[in-house]
C-alpha cells in the first residue's frame, strides 16, 4: 500500500531523515520505534505531506505523494493524527469531529461514521457539546482519533497515542487500535511505549538518528536482545 524508498528530509540545515525507506502493506499494523529524535515523528509529518523530502519518493499504490499538497493526501485516504492531541480547543467536541469531514458530501456515509466515532468512544457522546479545550487528556486524545477517523482513512498515521495518559485510558486506546485493524484501517504507528507497540504490530522498523536500524516482524524484534536491551528495558 504505501512505498518509501531512500527519503531525505531536512530542517533547515539539520539532516533529520537520513535514506529512510519502509513498506506497509494493506491491512497491517506497521510500528516505528526509537528513542527521542530519531525521525520518527519526521516520518509521519514527511508521508503527510505537511513536511517536504529534500530527495526520495513517498508511492500510496500508483500515486507518487512526494510533491502532492495535503489535502490530496487526505482524499487519497491517508490520515495524520498527530503527536500532541492538537484539537481545536474552542470548538466543542461535535464542531472538531464535523470539521475533519467538510471535504466530504456524503451526509449519510458522514453520519455513520459519526456514530462509528461514537460507538468507539462513548464518552464523545456524552460530552458532544462541550469545548474541546475543557477535556481530559485522554478524553483529548479520544478525540483526536475519532476526528481522523471522520476523514475516512484507509492509511492511518498514528503519532504517539499513549503519550502523557492513565494506564486504563492507554489500554482502552490500545483496544480501538485493535479493532481498527479489524475493520480494515491499515495503521502506521508511532509510539514510544516499545513493548505495548510491538505487541500490537505486524511488523516494526527501528529508527535511529534518522536511519532505518533494524526493521522485520513484530515478535521477533521484541526478542532481538539489542531491541530488548534499548528499547524494552533489557
Amino acid at each position: 500500500m504505501l512505498s518509501v524508498q531512500d527519503l531525505h528530509v531536512y530542517y533547515g540545515r539539520i539532516h533529520a531523515l537520513k535514506g529512510v525507506s519502509l513498506e506497509v502493506h494493506a491491512g497491517e499494523i506497521v510500528a516505528l520505534i526509537g528513542s527521542n529524535g530519531a525521525g520518527k515523528t519526521t516520518t509521519l509529518t514527511a508521508l503527510s505531506g505537511l513536511l517536504r523530502p529534500r530527495s526520495g519518493s513517498i508511492r500510496f499504490e500508483a500515486q507518487d505523494l512526494t510533491r502532492l499538497p495535503v489535502h490530496q493526501i487526505v482524499r487519497l485516504g491517508i490520515v495524520h493524527c498527530p503527536e500532541g492531541r492538537q484539537v481545536f480547543a474552542r470548538l466543542s467536541v461535535i464542531e472538531n469531529l464535523r470539521l475533519a469531514a467538510a471535504h466530504r458530501a456524503d451526509r449519510a456515509g458522514i453520519a455513520r461514521d459519526l456514530q462509528r466515532v461514537y460507538d468507539l468512544f462513548p464518552i464523545l457522546a456524552q460530552r458532544r457539546d462541550q469545548y474541546a479545550g475543557t477535556l481530559s487528556g485522554g478524553e483529548q486524545q479520544m478525540l483526536a482519533i475519532g476526528r481522523a477517523l471522520m476523514s475516512r482513512p484507509r492509511l492511518l498515521l498514528l503519532d504517539e497515542p499513549s503519550l502523557g495518559l492513565a494506564p486504563l485510558v492507554v489500554e482502552n486506546i490500545f483496544r480501538v487500535i485493535e479493532t481498527l485493524r479489524r475493520d480494515g484501517v491499515t495503521i502506521l504507528l508511532v509510539e514510544q511505549n516499545a513493548y505495548q507497540a510491538l505487541r500490537l504490530a505486524d511488523r516494526a522498523y527501528v529508527l535511529e538518528t534518522g536511519y532505518v536500524k533494524t526493521h522485520g516482524p513484530a515478535h521477533a524484534l521484541a526478542d532481538d536482545p539489542a531491541v530488548k536491551a534499548a528499547y524494552l528495558g533489557g
